[in-house]
């Protein structure tokens, strides 16, 4: 985990293509004490990814219009950043996950810092 040099916090991206539930999940995260960077598509994500933004955790929706969805993000960042733990989120349940890390919706803020602590993400 690289936490951020000036505030040593964990940085969560996460792409969520619904507003409420990005700007909700950008606050519990923030409360749990880790920076976070948002995106609304795949393709903003990965387009921050590769200018170079370099998070310690990916945060993403499965399901998302566009190209790519979450699953082919988490698919581009397995092969380029495997080093990049990827969390998705889902609230279907019969979903292809690929060996991904998976939190089922809802869940709550403190369910998602147990998953994230899982993986070796944990703020301070």
């Amino acid at each position: 985990m690289t936490a951020d040099p000036a505030t040593g916090k964990p940085h969560v991206m996460v792409v969520e293509d619904h507003v409420r539930l990005r700007q909700v999940l950008e606050l519990s995260l923030a409360t749990l004490g880790y920076r976070v960077s948002t995106f609304g598509s795949g393709a903003e994500a990965l387009a921050a990814l590769e200018s170079g933004t370099a998070p310690d955790v990916v945060l993403t929706d499965v399901r998302m219009p566009g190209v790519p969805d979450g699953l082919q993000l988490a698919e581009w960042l397995r092969a380029h950043r495997p080093a990049t733990p990827v969390l998705l989120q889902t609230g279907y349940t019969n979903v292809p996950t690929r060996g991904f890390p998976v939190i089922q919706k809802p869940f709550t803020p403190e369910e998602l810092g147990a998953a994230l602590a899982a993986l070796g993400i944990v703020a301070a």
